[in-house]
């Protein structure tokens, strides 16, 4: 077997053994396993051996990168059954990190090298040296702590331990041979510092609420109506079950007991999704209509499935004149989050009518902030 060291040249090499990632062989190395240290080294310049499997279908070189040594790595599967590499912590002796399950994370730095991404695509595995084995892919929302990867600065993954199966059917924590990432798709990066380290669930988390401030938040003061209401509304008309039209710069709307044509959609952002990342504690849905309305539910969507509704008849109305009034309602009284909305992926506001029948006129809806 060829074990070829990166402190020096490129490296192109392939092999074969058995695993489900791909078949390995074990290498014959004598040196001494360091059970001292807290973090275990899948790679660094000083100790530069790993295998190879490539087959035409990628690279993998030691470069000089803005003043230290870096993996630059280049793939495209396309016309390869398998591409990846391995090592061991501890040159290939067995070693034991059981104690290490729920307080560690395999973690690496990404840099891009031509276009901004936001995807690693690689499958982590581990393997001990009864053939136990089991993987992770590197899903970019669950283990970055950046919102994407680029040529400006380092993106650090961590896959925590946890997430492995170590059960009689997974692998056997006291007895590992080897962590494998095998390459998905294609991407080009520069790779450094892949590596077990100290990583608790409370710094998992930390992460995870560092990421979420990152990303972009939502304006909490919108205006939803007036609007382009003919096109952004959705069952307008006159049907069995409710009437609904837009007069004099206001919507007009009948119901009667129907079970579900009595309602409509509304969507002010030409049905692209709409944001509430970061402001649903501090916004209200402020709805101006008429004094004298029917009860009806107010319900909220997302793009991916979610909805949560609640009824009008919460809320007391404020007197804006004989014929006007204003429900406020918080944002939060939906409880999205607790429901698991995807809060930059809101879809519509949908209005439904209670009892036999009834009406109202809105003649304006606002974000508003508290």
């Amino acid at each position: 077997m060829k074990v070829t060291d990166l402190k020096y040249f490129c490296l192109f090499f392939c092999f074969s053994a058995c695993l489900p990632f791909k078949p390995i062989a074990i290498y014959d190395l004598a040196k001494d396993q360091n059970t001292t240290q807290q973090e275990k080294v899948f790679f660094d310049e000083s100790m530069g051996q790993i295998w190879l499997n490539f087959d035409q279908c990628a690279t993998l070189k030691l470069v000089n990168h803005d003043g230290s040594n870096a993996l630059l790595l280049d793939w495209n599967k396309i016309g390869c059954d398998w591409v990846g590499f391995g090592n061991s912590w501890s040159n290939f002796i067995a070693d034991d990190i059981s104690d290490q399950i729920q307080n560690s994370a395999i973690s690496f730095r990404v840099k891009a090298v031509e276009a901004e991404q936001k995807s690693v695509p690689f499958v982590i595995g581990l393997e001990d040296y009864a053939g136990g084995n089991d993987y992770v892919f590197s899903t970019f929302n669950l283990f970055a702590n950046k919102l994407s990867i680029t040529k400006d600065e380092w993106t650090t993954i961590n896959v925590p331990l946890w997430n492995y199966d170590f059960s009689y059917q997974g692998i056997d924590p006291t007895n590992i041979k080897q962590m494998i990432i095998q390459l998905e798709g294609a991407g080009k990066l520069y790779l450094d510092d892949i590596k077990i380290i100290p990583f608790t669930k409370d710094q998992y988390a930390q992460m995870l609420d560092d990421v979420e401030d990152l990303k972009p938040k939502g304006n909490p003061n919108q205006s939803i109506y007036p609007s382009n209401f003919q096109d952004l509304a959705w069952n307008i008309g006159k049907n069995q079950c409710h009437e609904l039209l837009e007069k004099n710069n206001a919507i007009h709307w009948d119901w009667n007991s129907c079970d579900f044509y009595n309602r409509w959609g509304f969507n002010w952002n030409n049905w692209y999704a709409f944001n509430f990342r970061g402001i649903v504690d501090n916004t209200l849905l402020q709805i101006k209509l008429s004094s004298n309305f029917s009860p009806f539910t107010v319900i909220i969507e997302d793009y991916i499935g979610a909805s949560s509704e609640l009824d009008i008849k919460q809320y007391s109305p404020q007197l804006v004149n004989d014929s006007t009034s204003v429900i406020s309602i918080p944002i939060s009284d939906f409880n999205l989050t607790e429901k698991e909305f995807v809060l930059d992926r809101m879809k519509q506001f949908q209005f439904v009518g209670q009892g036999d029948k009834g009406k109202l006129v809105i003649y304006e809806m606002n974000l508003v902030k508290r």
